[in-house]
């Protein structure tokens, strides 16, 4: 029994999240079919976590197990990009210790939600980030924000019609900030607010509904303790509308330094 580890990256426009559904193509699923194509198994690919549709990452981690033979892991790598989509590739993939998990291994994941600035919106963009015409108030969306760090149970933010289970989450850091990358952007006077929140963990559309709410901060149609009275009143409608998944990325995560993952700096 061989186990590797890959991180992955993928545009999640075409696809119905991260987890295999019938009927319906998934990043899961494609991934999937390129190593059965390549290994003559029938592999379980294993993500960090279940991505929405229409979601995209750029550190998405997963796993698998292989049972008939040990594959070198620089040839299965090109292997699978040689097939895969160009929408989903594969970054790096390493072996790994058989107790590896994508999932319950990981520390902590980082999700950044984008938010497009300017006279008009970028098409280019657009897939990849949510133009809002009036100016967002940075300030006033870090102060909301600040309510949510630590632990607290996020079970309003949680999209209705979720599975129960446990919805206590604890939120390491969270920033908002402005980024202009330069070139064209610049020149058009248009830029990105980028809304990033570490996290333990995250419940089903739970960043889409805190940016949905920090939207309406922004605005300048609440005031920033409605995070505070939220979580205090755990009242489902009193959070804004869910994002849009399309400017949502997943763009990291944090595993214990004893793994060695390869693409991994931090201890």
């Amino acid at each position: 029994m061989w186990k590797y580890a890959f991180l992955t990256s993928y545009v999640g426009s075409a696809y119905c999240g991260w987890q295999r559904q019938n009927g319906f193509p998934s990043v899961q699923e494609t991934l999937e079919k390129a190593l059965a194509r390549i290994t003559g198994e029938t592999p379980s690919v294993v993500g960090s976590g279940r991505t929405d549709s229409g979601v995209h990452a750029v550190g998405q981690v997963g796993h698998f197990v292989l049972r008939i033979k040990e594959w070198d892991s620089q040839i299965l790598l090109r292997a699978l990009n040689g097939l895969l989509p160009s929408d989903i590739q594969v970054l790096s993939l390493q072996s790994v210790l058989i107790d590896f998990h994508a999932q319950r291994s990981a520390i902590k994941k980082q999700y950044s939600y984008y938010f497009q600035q300017g006279p008009a919106a970028i098409p280019c963009l657009e897939p990849y980030s949510w133009w809002i015409r009036k100016q967002l108030d940075l300030g006033a969306m870090s102060q909301g924000l600040s309510y949510l760090l630590g632990e607290h149970d996020f079970k309003p933010f949680q999209a209705s019609g979720s599975k129960p289970g446990p919805t206590i989450r604890k939120i390491i850091e969270a920033d908002v900030t402005f980024e202009n990358p330069g070139g064209f952007l610049q020149i058009h006077q248009t830029g990105l607010v980028r809304v990033r929140v570490v996290g333990s963990g995250f419940l089903k559309q739970m960043v889409r509904g805190i940016t949905g709410t920090l939207l309406q901060v922004g605005e300048g149609r609440r005031p920033p303790e409605c995070f505070r009275e939220i979580l205090a009143s755990q009242n489902r409608g009193e959070v804004g509308p869910t994002a849009p998944a399309r400017a949502l990325w997943l763009e990291k995560l944090w595993y214990p330094a004893s793994f060695q993952l390869a693409w991994q700096v931090e201890p």
